[in-house]
């Protein structure tokens, strides 16, 4: 899951409202309507994650917001098939999705795992049509979207700063241990 959501969509929503609001009503001196923003993510990852979460563009803020800071909600829904949420059970479209990608991950490990999964889920029924009709960019899309080497880079990178953090941390205790002995 992505903890960078709500910035995300602040910067979807503002070019969204550019396009929306003509640029000379932006300097009326009466008050422009615009759309209601709702937002929402499908989270279908492999960590633990609860049925629903709600993250807040507050918490990315380096100090605490005050009265007149802007926020933004964005409810994370866990689509899992595992997971069963109600959503799942309402919609056929994201049901089918749920379980594409858990056929996805079933291949996971083997060679053209997206070309055996996309048949697979044509064979059943599922997502069938779509994926005749656009099944090559999908295999397209899902091999653009993941990147093994750059997604190996950031977690590395990610836990040498931990290592770091952990490190000046133990630093930080030892050194006060040291200075409780000298005493």
């Amino acid at each position: 899951m992505n903890p960078n959501m709500p910035l995300r969509c602040l910067l979807y929503v503002g070019r969204a409202f550019e396009q929306l609001v003509d640029k000379s009503a932006r300097y009326r001196t009466t008050l422009v309507k615009i759309p209601t923003p709702e937002f929402y993510t499908f989270y279908n990852g492999e960590k633990e994650f609860p049925l629903e979460q709600e993250l807040s563009l507050s918490d990315a803020f380096m100090n605490l917001p005050g009265n007149n800071s802007v926020e933004l909600k964005v409810k994370v829904i866990n689509i899992n098939a595992d997971k069963a949420h109600k959503i799942i059970k309402k919609c056929g479209i994201l049901r089918e999705y749920s379980q594409f990608i858990d056929t996805v991950r079933k291949y996971s490990s083997e060679k053209g795992a997206i070309k055996k999964a996309i048949k697979e889920c044509i064979d059943s029924g599922i997502l069938a049509e779509y994926l005749k009709r656009k099944g090559s960019e999908v295999e397209n899309m899902l091999i653009a979207e993941y990147s093994y080497e750059e997604d190996i880079q950031v977690k590395q990178q990610e836990a040498r700063q931990q290592g770091m953090a952990l490190g000046r941390q133990q630093g930080m205790i030892q050194g006060t241990i040291c200075t409780l002995r000298d005493c």
